[in-house]
């Protein structure tokens, strides 16, 4: 299915809302797809875009062709306009939202659908989300973009949903080098461990909040930052034969035409 893409309006947005309401409640109802085209629940946008229903298989191949069909549109637009991306979560409902094994769908928070685009949740839009952080980072968002549409990483919270982390291009390529399992296109196994774990992702970003206290860790590349972790990342720390970047090995796959998802 190919359709223009539309923004929902304010009505269509509270009729959204009560649908998600209703999964909720544990109501089993296949999504009101007449939405998207019904002109009492939508409006134009001023640029034209064509998406089609396809599969992603991570959040990574999501956020690429996201990037893709909206390039016409303006940057500020595409940061404030809710029901255009509600519009989006309701075409694509299927990869952000998909029926379970038990018959039923789980849409979670109304965020995760209808983006707020405040701090901290407008990362927790499933698409708005994946799609910004590859605006911004490119393949080299890999390690956080990993994963099916409908499911956010441990490794995503923890860096996405800090302004000063997922801002910092030396943060996410030190966190890719420590944690990013290329063969698998995941994060390593034990990365997403709790707290009290040595060298994971948490104590990562807890080493991180305290190394800003003594330097700028906003002007260090990724292995500089590497060179300043303790011990605890030793075993974490990335080989001699894999010091080519992975963002550089996923531009170049993307070069040949065999994408890295």
């Amino acid at each position: 299915m190919r359709k223009s893409v539309r923004a929902l309006s304010d009505a269509g947005v509270e009729r959204f809302r009560a649908y998600l309401a209703e999964l909720r409640s544990g109501v089993t109802r296949a999504p009101p797809l007449q939405l998207l085209d019904d002109a009492g629940a939508t409006r134009e946008l001023p640029v034209e875009t064509v998406v089609e229903l396809r599969r992603f298989e991570s959040r990574l191949a999501l956020g690429v062709y996201l990037h893709e069909r909206l390039a016409g549109m303006d940057a500020e637009d595409l940061d404030a306009d809710a029901g255009l991306w509600a519009w989006l979560s309701l075409f694509f409902f299927d990869e952000v939202c998909p029926v379970r094994a038990d018959g039923r769908r789980r849409p979670g928070q109304d965020y995760r659908h209808v983006p707020s685009f405040e701090y901290p949740t407008a990362h927790r839009h499933l698409l708005y989300g994946p799609y910004q952080v590859y605006r911004r980072h490119g393949v080299t968002a890999a390690l956080l973009l990993s994963g099916p549409p409908h499911s956010e990483s441990g490794v995503y919270h923890e860096i996405a949903g800090r302004r000063e982390l997922i801002a910092n291009r030396g943060v996410l390529d030190a966190a890719t080098l420590l944690y990013y399992d290329a063969a698998r296109r995941a994060p390593r196994p034990g990365a997403q461990g709790p707290t009290s774990s040595p060298g994971t992702v948490r104590r990562f970003v807890r080493v991180l909040q305290q190394l800003d206290m003594t330097y700028d860790i906003y002007g260090l590349s990724g292995r500089q930052l590497l060179e300043l972790l303790p011990p605890e990342f030793d075993v974490w720390r990335p080989q001699p034969e894999l010091a080519l970047g992975t963002g550089e090995r996923e531009a170049r796959a993307l070069e040949s035409g065999a994408p890295p998802w």
